[in-house]
């Protein structure tokens, strides 16, 4: 597949890689993949836009929120590291994530890459179901590869069109509440 990854803007970068040895350098990660490493040791790597969308609804609804790029130490994949943009629109350090989602995306990513075809690589959340996904973006048809852990009944790194697998995930999705819905607390 001849994947296409956006560059992500030169001030997002510069932003990871500060909140990324800021961190590393003040001792504040502390994993059995990033204690070993030295800050310097550590780089950027699969940069990725990261959108979201609710899980009800169409792809074409999701818009863009972070920049996502793992982060290695050698060739392993030890952590994610996110930049948003604030309030001024300047891209900003978000996080540092060395969850299981790192190895999860990292493998969904080598998935994507078996794929024939051309596409756009991005990636998807739906927050409400604790679904991150690749995304391949085509004109023809969109192509969502799910990282692990996937929510249960989702096959993590299976190619699903996009449209069946958020027809698949809308089922695990939590009723929505409307401000006149007695249901809740308080």
């Amino acid at each position: 597949m001849t994947l296409q990854s956006p560059q992500p803007p030169d001030q997002s970068r510069e932003a990871a890689e500060a909140g990324l040895r800021l961190l590393a350098g003040l001792g504040r990660v502390r994993t059995e993949t990033l204690l070993p490493a030295a800050p310097e040791d550590l780089r950027l790597a699969d940069p990725v836009q990261m959108y979201t969308v609710a899980p009800t609804g169409p792809l074409s609804d999701a818009r863009a929120v972070s920049w996502r790029y793992l982060v290695r130490h050698g060739s392993e994949p030890v952590a994610l590291a996110e930049t948003v943009r604030d309030a001024s629109g300047e891209h900003v350090f978000s996080q540092l994530n060395y969850g299981p989602f790192v190895a999860g995306t990292a493998a969904a990513l080598d998935a994507a890459g078996d794929r024939s075809g051309d596409a756009e690589v991005r990636l998807l959340h739906v927050p409400a179901v604790h679904l991150i996904a690749v995304w391949l973006h085509a004109e023809s048809a969109d192509t969502l590869i799910p990282a692990a852990p996937a929510p249960s009944g989702v096959e993590a790194g299976r190619p699903y069109p996009a449209s069946q697998l958020l027809a698949l995930v809308a089922q695990f999705s939590p009723p929505t509440l409307t401000s006149d819905d007695d249901r809740g607390g308080g």
